[in-house]
């Protein structure tokens, strides 16, 4: 048996039909994608009082063998989420430890940055995700298109950041 330990979150497909052969929601959680063959017999299922050192075998047969795609998706509790610009990265560093890539310019989160936000009790807090720019069409495919929405659906909460300077914040929350 050969056992690859993943985190939450992990699922995994078959690579020529992109069929999901399993997801693993929850720590611990165990997939079997693949069974062996049956094993051979050795020396010590032919031995016998009388011959005490056999050397005969019978060769096993083969286990199943899978091309496997393997995909994270990303497990928090808080996702924030809004146009470019709008701060998420900025709440994000000033709510947890994270130091995610804060700049005066779109764009500047091109992948999702986690962080733990401590709320009081030892060992618990909130995962919290600055998710990349939303713009309009991203359902469509426009900026990061399904990339982007993937990392949103498997966040608990969405906290929708808008920028209250921005010149026309209700536009910016409609996208």
């Amino acid at each position: 048996s050969i056992l690859v330990k993943v985190p939450p979150g992990t699922i995994v497909r078959d690579l020529k039909t992109q069929k999901v052969a399993g997801e693993l929601r929850d720590h611990g959680e165990r997939l079997v994608v693949a069974k062996g063959g049956r094993g051979g017999r050795g020396n010590a299922a032919f031995k016998t009082c009388t011959r005490t050192a056999p050397k005969i075998l019978e060769h096993g047969e083969p286990g199943m063998q899978r091309w496997l795609s393997v995909e994270l998706r990303l497990v928090a509790d808080v996702g924030f989420l809004g146009v470019p610009n709008a701060g998420k990265s900025t709440l994000l560093a000033a709510a947890s430890a994270a130091r995610p890539k804060i700049a005066n310019y779109p764009f500047t989160t091109v992948i999702p940055n986690l962080g733990v936000c401590d709320i009081g009790e030892e060992g618990a807090g909130l995962i919290l995700c600055d998710i990349p720019g939303l713009i309009e069409g991203a359902a469509g495919g426009a900026g990061l298109g399904p990339a982007f929405l993937r990392h949103v659906q498997r966040c608990k909460v969405l906290l929708h950041v808008v920028d209250g300077t921005s010149e026309d914040p209700i536009a910016d929350f409609n996208i």
